[in-house]
């Protein structure tokens, strides 16, 4: 039983420390930090992998049934599991916030090639504008 809680009790500080790179994870995207989100970013790949591997270990413990049926471990469960929940609103938060960033950006990206050279403007098959002309390009004289 011992072993069990230890390794719930691992899985919660792994837990721990993947919100609050997440919490990180979102102040760099306000304040626009790439490498300090390049960095985070694997920080969190990381613990996403040691997460993985904990659970894994629990799950080929011998005395796996005592999750549900000892209080105490079930009360670890339970911790573990709103603390994974919370991270996991965190993440798509998060997520929502890289969307929107992508999306001012392709607007940005676009109104900088309509000014640049706008007699020029084509689509591509996707609906996205390019001002870079291809026709001709490969001609010898």
């Amino acid at each position: 039983m011992t072993n069990l809680s230890q390794l719930l009790s691992s899985q919660h500080q792994v837990l721990t420390e993947l919100n609050s790179v997440i919490s990180q994870e979102k102040q760099a995207l306000h304040a626009q930090q790439a490498d300090v989100l390049l960095s985070l970013a694997s920080t969190k790949a990381n613990l996403l992998a040691s997460l993985k591997q904990n659970d894994e270990i629990i799950a080929q413990q011998p005395d796996l049934a005592l999750l549900n049926t000892d209080p105490e471990l079930s009360q670890q469960v339970s911790h573990a599991k709103a603390l994974l929940a919370e991270c996991q609103q965190r993440n798509a938060e998060n997520e929502s916030l890289i969307e929107l960033s992508l999306a001012s950006l392709n607007r940005f990206s676009q109104a900088l090639q309509v000014s640049r050279n706008a007699s020029s403007l084509t689509y591509d098959g996707k609906g996205k504008t390019s001002s870079i002309s291809t026709l001709g390009n490969n001609l010898k004289a």
